[in-house]
C-alpha cells in the first residue's frame, strides 16, 4: 500500500480532475445526433408568457367581462306593457249582430326607492372588485410560474449532477476491474462498486423523469403543454442578498384586500337595496276604448300599487345583513393572511438563503474535497470500495441539496415578492 501521505498530497490535482468532470462538455467537433431545439426561458419572458396566456387568468378577465354585463343589466329600467283587448260579444244573439269594443292599453312600471341608482352601485363594486380579483389572479399565478421555474432549475440542475453521479461511478467501476485483473481487488469489492453504479444509472434515469414532470407543469402554467420537451430554464439563480425593509409598504394596497373591501361596499349597497323594496312600485296604466255603440272613442287612466299583505320582503333585508357581515368577515380574513404572509415568507427567505448559502460556500467544496482524496486514494490502493462507495454518494447527496436549498431560497424571495405585490424579484 502506497504511503497516505503522498496521497493526500495530489489532493488538489484530483479534486480539479473532478471539477472538470461536473464542467461543461467541450464542443466535439465529429458530427453528432440531432438534438431536438430547446425553448429557453427567462424569468422576464415566464411574467410575459403568463400574462398572455395562463387559463386561470383568463378565466379571471371572463369573469370581468360577465361582470360588466351585469352593470347593463343593473341599468335597465322596466319595460312597459302594451296589451290589446276586444269586449262585447254576444254568445247568444237572438236578435241584431252584436258590437264589439275594442280596447288598446299601455302600462309603465316606475321603479321608487333609489332603486336602480342602488343596483347601479352594487354592480359597479362588483365590477370593480372583478379587476382586483383579476390583478390577484395575476399576481398569484405569477407566482406559481416563478416557482415552478425555480423547480424545473432545480431539475435540470440535479439531472445533470446525476448523470455526472452516474459517469463517475463508471469511471471508479472501470478501475476497481482492472485492479481486479491485476490481483490488486477481491470480487466482493468489485460486486459493490457495480451495485453502486446501476444505482447511480437509476437515479439519473429518475431525475430525467423528475425533469420532464417538472417541464410540464410549467408549461401547463403557460398553456403550451406541447413545447414541455423544449423548455429550459435561462439566467442564474437569484442572488442570497438581504431583502429590503417593507415597513413602509401598505398592506392596504394589496389587490385581493381592494377586492373585498369593493365587495363590503357591494353589501353595503346590497342592505340599501333590500330596504328599498319595501317602498311601493307604482304602476301608471292609460287605455283607448272604441265604443261601437255610441260610435266614439274612450280614453282611461289607472294606478297600481301592490299592497304587502303577505309578504313584506323580510327575508330579502336580513340576507342582505348577513352577506354584509360575510364580507366583513372575509375582508379581516384576506387582511390578516397577508399580513401573516409577508411576515411568513420574510423568515423563510432569510432562513433560506442562509442555508443555500452555507451548503454552497461550505458543505459542498468539502463534498468535493473528500471525495477527490478518497478516488485518489483508491487508484492507489489506499481506500477501500465501501469508502469510495460512501464518498460518492455523499458528493451526489450534498450537490443535490445545494441544487433544491438554492430552489428553495428563491421560491421563498419570490413568493415575498408576490405577497407585497412587486413586478420584479429582489
Amino acid at each position: 500500500m502506497r504511503n497516505l501521505f503522498s496521497i493526500l498530497l495530489l489532493t488538489p490535482l484530483a479534486l480539479a480532475c473532478v471539477q472538470v468532470g461536473h464542467a461543461e462538455p467541450m464542443a466535439d467537433t465529429k458530427p453528432g445526433p440531432t438534438v431536438a431545439a430547446t425553448r429557453p426561458v427567462s424569468l422576464a419572458e415566464l411574467d410575459r408568457l403568463v400574462a398572455l396566456n395562463n387559463r386561470a387568468l383568463v378565466a379571471a378577465q371572463r369573469a370581468t367581462q360577465s361582470a360588466q354585463a351585469g352593470q347593463d343589466m343593473a341599468a335597465a329600467r322596466p319595460n312597459p306593457t302594451v296589451s290589446l283587448n276586444t269586449s262585447g260579444y254576444r254568445i247568444s244573439r237572438p236578435t241584431g249582430t252584436g258590437s264589439l269594443d275594442s280596447i288598446v292599453r299601455i302600462d309603465q312600471p316606475f321603479e321608487r326607492g333609489n332603486k336602480r341608482d342602488l343596483r347601479i352601485a352594487v354592480s359597479d363594486a362588483l365590477v370593480s372588485a372583478s379587476r382586483l380579483d383579476e390583478a390577484d389572479v395575476l399576481r398569484q399565478v405569477r407566482l406559481f410560474a416563478r416557482q415552478s421555474f425555480f423547480d424545473l432549475k432545480a431539475a435540470e440542475e440535479v439531472a445533470r449532477l446525476a448523470a455526472d453521479s452516474a459517469t463517475l461511478a463508471q469511471q471508479t467501476l472501470s478501475k476497481a476491474e482492472l485492479r481486479q485483473r491485476a490481483g490488486d481487488l477481491s470480487a466482493s469489492e468489485v460486486a459493490r462498486i457495480r451495485t453502486d453504479s446501476l444505482k447511480a444509472q437509476a437515479d439519473a434515469v429518475q431525475a430525467s423523469v423528475d425533469l420532464q414532470r417538472a417541464r410540464l407543469q410549467l408549461a401547463q402554467l403557460l398553456a403550451q403543454e406541447s413545447m414541455a420537451p423544449q423548455l429550459v430554464t435561462q439566467g442564474p439563480w437569484p442572488a442570497m442578498t438581504a431583502l429590503p425593509a417593507d415597513q413602509d409598504w401598505n398592506i392596504e394596497r394589496r389587490s385581493d384586500i381592494q377586492a373585498a373591501l369593493r365587495r363590503v361596499a357591494a353589501t353595503e349597497k346590497a342592505v340599501e337595496l333590500a330596504n328599498a323594496l319595501q317602498t311601493r312600485d307604482v304602476t301608471v296604466g292609460a287605455q283607448l276604448e272604441r265604443d261601437q255603440t255610441e260610435r266614439g272613442n274612450l280614453v282611461g287612466l289607472g294606478v297600481s300599487i301592490p299592497l304587502f299583505t303577505g309578504y313584506d320582503y323580510r327575508g330579502e333585508i336580513r340576507k342582505a345583513w348577513v352577506d354584509r357581515d360575510l364580507a366583513r368577515d372575509e375582508l379581516e380574513r384576506v387582511r390578516a393572511t397577508a399580513m401573516a404572509e409577508v411576515a411568513q415568507n420574510r423568515f423563510e427567505v432569510e432562513r433560506l438563503c442562509a442555508r443555500a448559502q452555507q451548503l454552497q460556500d461550505f458543505a459542498l467544496p468539502s463534498a468535493r474535497q473528500a471525495f477527490a482524496a478518497v478516488q485518489l486514494a483508491f487508484t492507489h490502493g489506499a481506500a477501500s470500495a465501501l469508502d469510495v462507495i460512501e464518498a460518492r454518494r455523499s458528493l451526489y447527496s450534498t450537490e443535490t441539496d445545494t441544487a433544491k436549498a438554492l430552489a428553495d431560497a428563491a421560491k421563498a424571495r419570490a413568493a415575498w415578492a408576490a405577497a407585497l405585490e412587486l413586478q420584479d424579484m429582489p
